[in-house]
């Protein structure tokens, strides 16, 4: 409020009563007796007095303290005086340092003894103590007791003195005086003789000689390190800090003698982890540990030691390239020099490489199971935890272990179990986890993760059932049809019962459903690299550039999924869910096919329709198909430069893929930095499979799904990519059209880009024509061509391609380059089997070269590489005929044979399961290659251990290629299977490696660039990804049809008619019309195959019914004379069929006809 005027203008005095000064600019010293000046004051007094007192009570203290350090120095040297006086009087030769003789009595060493230890300096005392150790080792018998009484402490506390000693010497540098040698003797001497020596004394001696620097072939340390062992199990405890440094070899040696294994295994598996924190020390406790507790020459293992080297070998096998070039280092060198140098791929020297390498003995290996077979649920955890970890640290020799695991024991018994028979009983019997997931897929998930309850036990059951299926995988692999089906005479199979084999697929089913229709679930509960790194916040700086995104964009959507970090099995180091996922789906496959052949399960046990909405399957999975093409295309251009930098980088998931260590620094980091995009690769792949589950399922796992329903999802791919490629105009007219009005492109007219699609072909000259006219092509060849065909005076042939040509066209050009017989081709592209069905011709290649020799070129001539260049160029282009075949829908009448199949199965593409992205040769697939040749491996396989090298076998195979400088044209080229083959006999012990090796060679190696060539010919066609959802009989169905019965009713409804034969107003069917159809349904089913293929050039009908096949079925008069015979325009699949009258003269006219083999517009 405003104060009243009170009518005089002088300001009212202002009273300041804080003490403060009012005046801002006067000074801001405190008037000297002012109140806050007060308080400050005693303030400081009472600081004062309080630092007096603190001063006075330190003085006290210190005064007391050296007061008790005076007394007890006048002690000590009044104790010494007293002790040296007793020793002198008491010596028999009276000198201090010359005497050593015994004491009067054990009880006058007990009393001289705690005497020393009263007022024992290690630093002033040392000489002492070797005086009293020495008189006392003269003076005790081998009878005195040390069990019970005063001795066991007093040496016990002899030895902690010498302890202290050498500790007290070392940190002056002085390791190796005379002294120390003493104090070494009788600290031996006294350890031996303490029968309970505790773990902290055990590890703290152990601690104080490694630290010394004397070397190992000093005989006083040597006496010290063993004496501990020989009376005391605590000093195991100790010894293993021993070993976690490079020792020598003599070291080891005298260790050897000395040391009970299953002690030292026990306690290193107590030993704390404060101990053997860095992989530097891990690594040389596990070279040290298997020097001395492995025993290259033992048959069989302690669990204990089993159990030691797993832990160990486990925690090293993602920070040790045990495979790698081991470096020419001496042990202390090679520490000093190379490991102190790197935390992580660590290298091996010559020593630790073939130390560690005994643990992959084949002896050792083999007799694994020898003590094992009658264990419980536990030491199966155990045992196959070390399998596990074997396997994992050394991938390159896994197959070699399979081996030798699945060979079992050298000595066989009556009841030993064969190791994949022993472990699927240990996942079949109280495995929680293997319950579980055989009972319900949807409780999988969970089991997973890393966080999921009771994770300890979950691990131990994940690990028994990992060992099983890298077991019965590589079991498939060498097993014929016959041991599967348990009808072999085996004595030892390892085969398990077919119900067993469904109770198996089961589990792996929900398993594998899981793994990839959850997959994004799974990267949910991953870490991402930003909780491991804070700076780590973009996709592009994941793939190894900079971030560049300031909003999120499109590109950016799988930032976050992108830089998780591979998530592993239940927590078990190094074993990630690819891994699994790529073993899981091997396996199922593997089955899957041994069930097409042999059909053991029901029809329906592989469908997982049930966990789809199948009504919305289809448009979801096109919907995944355009989405991942979307992240694909965006993603691409910034992998191009990464890719480009390491272009031998090959990327194989779950526990393949390392590299071999270099004897430096820099090859150390350079395997890192390769392994850090060998990461950023496998963070990409995982992305694209979360963004696509169906696909996945599609492409990996497509039994899960009915096959009409893979069918219809395949055309729909193609119709996908034709609207993308042609801009929307699928019809072939439309997009001629469209064409002419488009601008240039690339510098092209349209009318040239049309006439690059248009070919004028010869008769008896299909393939050779269309291969120089068409191949240049590519990838082109999907869209529309147009035929103009020539008879042999070169005139045109009258008729419009509206498609029937071009289907002429692409049949008559398989008819003629996949005929083995056909005059009219320079090669044979492909050969028939026994069972009459194609593969490459394995020696093609081969017999070109030897023509080319023959003429007298060389292979390094520019001709020579020209023609060998030109044929593989025709495999591809016959790929690529095939592909637009199946890319245009068009049935051709050629029957592959299934291990050839099979690889257009397995080619995979992108979206392949690791390691399972290529086609795995085994004897199975032989039989579909050369029957005799199965039979005689069979025999091989099956024969009696003693009864092997009868056969007369090496490593060779011979090979019959063309030579026209012989006779007949051949002759016999010998090859090894493998380097040094030729001197390598088959025996009991190498038949399975024979086997493989042959198989291998047979299906693989010897048509390896005839095959690729024409499988990179169908690629650029036909996805591979899209091939990958059929396996190889339901392939062999997309190419030539259906081999279910004609449905005449379904042909009948998609018929066109033209001509007489049309159908009015009325409705109604021609009378000639109705009697063929009459003729037809009472033709039994082969009579109507000759009349489908009469017709359309294929006996069998569309997958998806003769709706869709493209031209239609079509039917037109050819006049009323009943004599003629009907005709056909198979380019049109037009059959032309006089007016008949009569059933019976329809059906001879027909069946003449088509037993005839007319065909292509004979009138």
């Amino acid at each position: 409020m405003y104060q009243s005027f009170t009518g005089s203008s002088r300001r009212p005095r202002q009273v300041n009563l804080s003490g403060r000064p009012t005046n801002p600019f006067a000074s801001s010293t405190s008037p000297a007796g002012g109140p806050q000046s007060a308080i400050a004051s005693a303030q400081q007094d009472r600081e004062r007095r309080q630092r007096e007192r603190e001063r006075l009570h330190a003085s006290n203290r210190i005064q007391k303290v050296w007061r008790g350090h005076s007394a007890r120095r006048k002690t000590f040297r009044i104790w010494r005086q007293v002790w040296d006086q007793i020793e002198e009087e008491g010596s028999s030769t009276g000198k201090r340092d010359g005497g050593t003789g015994a004491y009067g009595s054990e009880e006058d060493a007990l009393k001289q003894g705690r005497r020393l230890m009263l007022f024992y300096d290690p630093k002033e005392d040392a000489r002492r103590l070797c005086w009293y150790g020495m008189r006392v080792m003269a003076t005790a018998s081998p009878q005195t007791p040390c069990a019970e009484g005063p001795w066991p402490k007093a040496y016990l506390n002899l030895s902690r003195a010498c302890m202290a000693a050498l500790g007290a010497s070392t940190s002056k540098g002085d390791s190796n005086s005379d002294v120390n040698q003493t104090v070494l003797n009788i600290s031996a001497y006294s350890i031996r003789r303490v029968q309970h020596l505790p773990r902290e004394d055990a590890i703290k001696y152990y601690a104080t000689l490694t630290s010394l620097e004397t070397q190992a072939a000093n005989e006083s340390l040597q006496n010290a390190l063993v004496a501990p062992l020989q009376s005391s199990a605590e000093a195991y405890s100790g010894l293993a800090i021993l070993l976690s440094r490079p020792l020598a070899p003599q070291m080891l040696e005298l260790l050897h003698s000395a040391v009970d294994n299953s002690l030292l295994c026990k306690a290193l598996a107590e030993l704390p982890p404060s101990q053997t924190t860095r992989a530097r020390s891990r690594l040389w406790l596990l070279g040290n540990l298997v020097a001395l507790a492995g025993g290259k020459g033992s048959t069989t293992r302690d669990t204990a030691y089993i159990s030691a080297v797993s832990t160990l070998l486990g925690t090293l096998a993602d920070d040790v390239e045990f495979e790698g070039q081991p470096v020419d280092m001496e042990n202390l060198e090679f520490d000093s020099q190379v490991l102190s140098k790197v935390a992580t791929g660590l290298p091996l020297n010559i020593w630790l490489n073939s130390t560690l390498r005994s643990l992959i003995d084949q002896n050792s290996i083999r007799n694994l199971l020898a003590t094992g077979e009658q264990s419980s649920a536990a030491n199966a955890q155990l045992l196959a935890s070390y399998a596990l970890t074997l396997l994992r640290s050394f991938p390159r020799r896994a197959d070699d272990i399979r081996m030798w695991l699945y060979l079992g024991p050298t000595s066989q018994t009556s009841g030993s179990t064969p190791a994949t028979q022993y472990f699927w009983n240990a996942t079949k019997f109280n495995n929680t986890v293997f319950s579980t997931v055989h009972a319900d897929s949807r409780k999988v998930l969970p089991l997973l993760k890393t966080s999921a309850p009771a994770a300890s036990q979950r691990r131990d059951d994940w690990t028994v059932i990992m060992v099983f299926l890298e077991l019965y995988t590589f079991l498939l692999k060498i097993m014929d049809d016959e041991e599967f089906m348990g009808k072999s005479d085996n004595r030892r199979s390892s085969a398990i019962s077919t119900p067993e084999v469904a109770e198996l697929v089961t589990f792996l089913k929900n398993l594998g459903f899981t793994l990839y229709f959850n997959a994004s679930d799974l990267q949910d509960s991953s870490p991402t690299l930003s909780e491991r790194d804070a700076g780590a916040s973009s996709l592009g700086r994941h793939f190894g550039k900079p971030s560049s995104f300031a909003a999120p964009e499109p590109e950016a959507i799988a930032e976050s999924e992108a830089t998780k970090t591979p998530l592993t099995l239940a927590g078990l180091p190094g074993l990630t869910i690819d891994y699994l996922k790529g073993l899981v789906t091997g396996l199922l496959r593997a089955i899957y096919e041994r069930d097409s052949r042999r059909h053991f399960l029901p029809q329906d046990h592989w469908l997982m329709t049930e966990r789809f909405d199948m009504i919305a399957f289809i448009p979801g999975v096109v919907a995944e198909e355009e989405s991942r093409h979307m992240v694909q295309d965006a993603e691409d251009g910034e992998l191009d430069a990464d890719d480009g930098e390491s272009d031998d980088e090959d990327l194989v998931g779950g526990m393949s893929g390392r590299r071999g260590a270099a004897s430096g620094y820099a090859a150390v980091l350079r395997n890192q930095n390769a392994r850090e995009k060998a990461q950023r690769k496998a963070s990409r792949k995982r992305y694209l499979e979360s963004v696509a589950p169906r696909l996945e399922i599609l492409q990996n796992m497509p039994f899960f799904i009915p096959f009409m329903t893979r069918v219809e999802i395949f055309r729909q791919f193609v119709h996908l990519d034709q609207e993308k490629r042609r801009n929307g105009y699928t019809d072939p007219d439309l997009w001629r059209q469209s064409l002419m009005f488009a601008p240039n492109q690339a510098g092209i007219p349209p009318r040239d880009l049309l006439a690059r699609h248009h070919a004028n072909i010869k008769r008896k000259s299909e393939f050779s024509d269309a291969f120089e006219q068409f191949y240049d092509l590519g990838a082109d060849l999907k869209e529309p061509i147009q035929i103009t065909f020539l008879d042999e005076w070169g005139t045109a042939e009258a008729g419009i391609d509206g498609g029937g040509v071009t289907k002429e066209f692409l049949t008559s050009v398989i008819s003629q380059a996949f005929d083995p017989g056909n005059e009219n081709i320079e090669h044979t592209y492909f050969v028939e089997n026994d069972q009459h069905v194609l593969h490459p011709n394995p020696t093609a290649l081969e017999d070109l070269k030897g023509k080319l020799r023959a003429m007298g070129l060389r292979e390094q001539q520019p001709g020579f590489k020209a023609e060998v260049r030109s044929l593989l160029q025709q495999y591809e282009f016959l790929g690529r005929i095939i592909g637009k075949c199946l890319y245009e829908g068009i049935l051709v009448d050629v029957s592959f044979a299934g291990f050839f199949l099979k690889k257009w199965a397995l080619t995979g593409g992108s979206g392949a399961a690791p390691l399972e992205s290529g086609y795995r040769p085994n004897i199975n697939d032989l039989r579909e290659l050369d029957e005799g040749l199965y039979k005689g491996l069979l025999a091989l396989k099956n024969a009696p251990a003693e009864q092997v090298e009868d056969f007369g076998l090496t490593f060779t195979v011979d090979d019959l290629v063309a030579d026209p400088s012989h006779t007949d044209g051949k002759k016999v080229v010998e090859r090894e299977l493998v380097p040094g083959g030729a001197d390598m006999s088959v025996t009991a012990e190498n038949r399975l490696i024979y086997l493989n090796a042959m198989a291998r060679y047979r299906l693989q190696v010897q048509s390896a660039p005839q095959t690729s060539s024409f499988l990179k010919g169908l690629g650029a066609i036909v996805q591979p990804s899209w091939l990958s959802m059929f396996n190889q009989s339901e392939l062999q169905t997309l190419i030539g049809g259906a081999q279910a019965e004609i449905d005449v009713a379904d042909l009948r409804r998609h018929t066109q008619y033209g001509g007489v034969y049309a159908i009015g107003d009325d409705g109604q069917e021609h009378p000639s019309i109705q009697l063929f159809w009459q003729v037809m349904h009472a033709l039994p089913d082969a009579d109507r195959r000759k009349v489908v293929k009469f017709v359309t050039s294929t006996p069998r009908g569309p997958l998806l019914g003769f709706g869709q096949l493209n031209p239609r079925f079509s039917i037109r008069d050819s006049g009323s004379d009943e004599n003629r015979y009907p005709t056909t325009s198979t380019c049109v699949n037009l059959l032309k069929l006089p007016m008949f009258k009569s059933a019976g003269k329809l059906r001879e006219r027909l069946l003449a006809a088509v037993s005839s083999g007319a065909g292509f517009d004979l009138s």
